[in-house]
């Protein structure tokens, strides 16, 4: 019966797959879908990080596949998560939470935040895949980060940055310290 869902699943993915990289007859053309997806990306900034430093860092794998390419699930995801992960997926925060401590310790511009409410922002891996080389587990999977709404100033929380597809976890997260170095000036 499992391997009947995980096939169930894998054929799902390939549609959905397929349906986006050669597009529907009849509907958007593949060339106008590669315009969205860099004018999604065109947004892909994290100046609005520039003086917040408090970080909480969250791993799980969402069960939400939202194909409009909207941040709503993605937010209510996250406010959700239990930022304390249990299992692989723990094993995947200590991976990414060494990289972000040495670049805490490197440039001092990072604090770990102990849970949402005292977080400025959240760093979020949606764990996609494990996929096993050489006898080695890695995981792959989404890197966001989501700034926390202001109530008075009437902002919701919203994604401000998103690595560029799925990577290894260890890259995406090199990735983002790469744009948090350059958004704060730091060498």
């Amino acid at each position: 019966m499992a391997c009947l869902r995980k096939h169930e699943r894998l054929i799902v993915l390939a549609a959905v797959v397929l349906a986006s990289v050669f597009g529907s007859p009849g509907l958007v053309p593949a060339q106008n879908n590669d315009d969205k997806i860099r004018a999604a990306h065109a947004g892909n900034s994290l100046a609005e990080l520039h003086d917040k430093h408090r970080a909480l860092l969250v791993v799980f794998r969402s069960r939400v596949i939202d194909a409009s390419g909207g941040e709503r699930a993605i937010i209510e995801d996250v406010l959700r998560a239990n930022p304390h992960p249990k299992g692989r997926f723990r094993w995947v925060h200590n991976q990414l939470a060494k990289k972000l401590d040495k670049y805490m310790r490197q440039h001092g511009s990072l604090i770990p935040a102990d849970g949402l409410g005292d977080a400025d922002y959240v760093i979020y891996f949606n764990v996609v895949e494990f996929r096993r080389i050489l006898d080695a587990v890695y995981p792959y999977g989404e890197l966001f980060v989501i700034i926390k709404g202001t109530p008075e100033e009437l902002k919701p929380p919203r994604v401000v940055w998103r690595a560029n597809k799925v990577r290894f976890a260890g890259d995406a997260v090199g990735e983002l310290i790469k744009e948090l170095k350059l958004i704060r000036g730091e060498s």
